[in-house]
């Protein structure tokens, strides 16, 4: 080898090494895929959540749940439905009490709610509620109404608007518990609760939801705008707030397995 061939050769060696080493450390700072967020991401909506108790660090008026924005009215066909629903456990026997939530009350409440990713979708999981969520994230459209098949929490899909995931929601069977069932005693109404109307939702329900972290990232921000022709005039929406809750666990829970006796009041 001429002195001339050495000096290239080693030159060239030195090219491609700086080129490896920058490779190598690019690759470093990539968030690893499909994994927890990197600290500080705005999108990192993943983990279990529950409502903000009142002994709670993260207790602020400031994530007080906001009510229905209007006044939720009722179409004729649903001031019926209300009434009907009012009377169950009171009047009437309580058929289906462990039936599933509607999906516009499936996030939020006394119960923790567990966010997953999951590959080309979100998932949801209700710790009293046996029937996950699944929002598709790969930006299909949902299906056309003649191949609907209707189920307890219908078909999501998702995008990303900024740091708020958007969660379209349609395709429901209508045979959910009231919106408002769990706090307005759907299960097991009492003299007091059947003061608040129930909010029956329809196989018509188009749920729209905007998931988006504030307060530094501990508190989930949900606003629902549910729209429902057959049961309610016009559309309505809400805000409901969470704490991030890492050091709990979404447990197993079978309704049927929890009943109580009537003299509790369930």
């Amino acid at each position: 080898m001429t002195p001339s061939t050495h000096t290239s050769g080693t030159a060239s060696y030195r090219r491609w090494s700086a080129l490896a080493a920058a490779l190598l450390g690019a690759f470093l700072l990539l968030p690893a895929a499909q994994g927890a967020a990197p600290s500080g991401n705005k999108r990192d909506i993943f983990g279990v959540w529950l409502a903000i108790a009142s002994n709670s660090t993260n207790f602020d008026k400031r994530w007080a749940n906001k009510p229905y924005s209007p006044a939720p009215e009722f179409t004729p066909w649903a001031a019926e439905q209300s009434r009907e629903q009012g009377r169950i456990g009171v009047e009437l026997p309580t058929p289906g009490a462990c039936q599933p939530v509607s999906p516009a009350a499936f996030v939020g409440g006394f119960f923790p709610t567990q966010i997953l990713q999951g590959h080309n979708q979100i998932v949801l999981l209700n710790e009293w509620v046996a029937v996950p969520r699944r929002i598709y994230m790969d930006g299909r459209g949902h299906p056309p109404k003649e191949d609907w098949l209707p189920s307890w929490e219908g078909h999501s899909t998702g995008r990303w608007e900024g740091d708020t995931l958007v969660v379209d929601t349609i395709g429901t069977n209508g045979r959910t518990r009231p919106i408002n069932g769990y706090f307005a005693g759907g299960v097991n109404a009492t003299p007091d609760s059947l003061k608040v109307p129930r909010l029956p939702a329809s196989d018509q329900l188009h749920l729209v939801e905007r998931f988006r972290l504030v307060g530094n990232g501990n508190i989930l921000e949900l606003t629902r705008t549910v729209t429902d022709p057959k049961a309610y005039v016009r559309p309505f929406t809400s805000t409901v707030y969470m704490e991030r809750r890492p050091d709990i666990d979404v447990q197993e829970y079978y309704c049927d397995d929890n009943e109580r006796t009537q003299d509790e009041g369930h």
